[in-house]
């Protein structure tokens, strides 16, 4: 590591990275600090031949590392994390300007990237062996090659790093695409980890929606690991198809949280809150409806309405728990359920039907009290700030109402009786279930989600096998 180096990386000047160079565009974009409006820092809008050459710089990046052994790729890892943590302040600040998050939550997700540095240098490549009278068989577990990453804008450091940290420990070179809403940390990481590996082991290339599908159609990427949409998702499974393409996809949800009438109340209320309204609403994990039993609903909506006004909305250093929506795009998306929720009539229990327009992508939390189940707020994922109650009474009838989704990622059981709650979580068709506890991914356990909610799973030990190929071999 060169400290000449370290000391001269400049937090306001951007650009792709490929084969360990920074590399400019004719063509440039620039991101919005969501809390004012204000344009951001250009960033260089990545071409076809920058793709080519980022994918020539990775074949040839590969051929050299994937036979680096596992343990030198762990203090290959070890020092970058040392790298990046000497640089987390400066993380923190420009995710608070590209993503909008209140600084206690910046701070939060840039210094926890030391979570997953650690959990994986940790982690060794699975080998299973079985042995008969005939014969040994050995089964491990080696890199794919190239991996193209394409990243949200939501947690934009953790969901950057929780791709490259795996599939560099597994000996994969990558490509990193960061989301054009949040380019700035993402394309700072990279530049970062240049001091630490060789030309084209990591690689990062920022641009616009043309840039996916470059990725998707290259045949010198070997997999393609995306965090997103739904709809993003199934077009992305599309196109790897025609080069089968290994595939990891973890995409929307629309979790439920089961309350049963057993809880204390005062203590749960406010945990529900946060778990439908932490960053607020746009986690892909975020509790989206909350079924609480009828012999509580009125006192445990009551509390929750009671912490949700306690809530601050505001910008980044205003002390606030919540911060705006991080891009006009979803913001009018939002806005389009509360319109929905209004003009059909549902009761709201605790915000204004009606968003108020100003600086900033800013809305309310919000709970609406037992809409309908047709009603598009229990159908959809807003991704927003609001969240619908109903009661229930019956544990099979619950059980199914939470079940019927075409998303699965995660779900949450709350309540003392923490044989019920488990035996409720057993049932729930969800790839996370959380029991009495709202939805908290960790890079210890693998993170992926059932049904319409992606393919595969990232993250802990099984989450390395997402990276490898298996290889089986015999002795006779």
């Amino acid at each position: 590591m060169s400290p000449s180096k370290v000391a001269s990386v400049k937090f306001d000047e951007f650009y792709n990275i490929i084969d360990g160079k920074q590399r400019p565009a004719k063509q440039q974009h620039y991101g919005v600090n969501p809390a004012t409006g204000e344009k951001l820092w250009a960033v260089p809008v990545g071409t076809q031949q920058d793709v080519d050459d980022a994918v020539v710089s990775a074949q040839r990046a590969y051929e050299k590392f994937r036979f680096v052994p596992i343990e030198k790729r762990k203090e290959l890892l070890v020092k970058f994390k040392d790298l990046y943590m000497a640089h987390v302040d400066e993380m923190t600040e420009l995710l608070k300007k590209e993503n909008g998050k209140p600084h206690q939550f910046a701070s939060f997700e840039a210094g926890a990237a030391a979570l997953w540095f650690d959990h994986h240098a940790k982690l060794d490549l699975p080998e299973e062996r079985e042995e008969d009278d005939e014969k040994v068989i050995t089964t491990r577990f080696t890199p794919l090659g190239v991996v193209g990453a394409i990243c949200p804008w939501n947690f934009p450091i953790i969901l950057c790093l929780g791709k490259l940290i795996p599939a560099v420990l597994t000996g994969n070179t990558i490509i990193i695409k960061p989301s054009p809403f949040t380019p700035y940390t993402t394309l700072k990481i990279v530049e970062l980890a240049q001091e630490i590996f060789e030309p084209g082991v990591v690689q990062a290339i920022g641009g616009d929606d043309k840039l996916g599908p470059m990725l998707t159609a290259h045949p010198g990427i070997a997999k393609i690991s995306f965090t997103g949409s739904i709809a993003t998702g199934k077009k992305i499974m599309a196109a790897c198809a025609p080069t089968l393409k290994r595939v990891t996809l973890e995409l929307g949800g629309n979790d439920a949280s089961i309350v049963l009438p057993d809880v204390d109340v005062k203590k749960t209320a406010p945990e529900l809150v946060m778990g439908a309204f932490q960053n607020s609403g746009q986690v892909c994990v975020a509790t989206k409806r909350i079924y609480i039993h009828e012999k509580i609903y009125d006192e445990m909506l009551k509390e929750m309405v009671a912490f949700t006004k306690t809530i601050k909305v505001g910008d980044q250093d205003s002390g606030a728990l919540l911060g705006p929506l991080q891009n006009s795009m979803q913001y009018e998306k939002v806005k389009n359920m509360f319109k929905d929720t209004k003009d059909k009539g549902y009761k709201f229990a605790v915000g204004s039907p009606d968003v108020a327009e100003g600086k900033g992508y800013y809305i309310q939390p919000t709970i609406i009290d037992n809409p309908p189940n047709d009603s598009r707020i229990i159908q959809e994922e807003p991704f927003g700030p609001i969240v619908p109650t109903q009661p229930w009474s019956d544990e099979e009838e619950v059980i199914k109402r939470a079940n019927s989704s075409l998303t699965g990622l995660g779900a949450c059981v709350w309540g003392k009786d923490i044989e019920r709650a488990e035996r409720i979580a057993r049932r729930l068709e969800a790839g996370s279930v959380f029991v009495n506890s709202f939805e908290k991914p960790t890079p210890q356990a693998v993170f992926g989600g059932h049904k319409e909610s992606g393919i595969g799973g990232e993250w802990g030990k099984e989450g390395l096998k997402a990276f490898c190929n298996p290889v089986s071999r015999s002795l006779l």
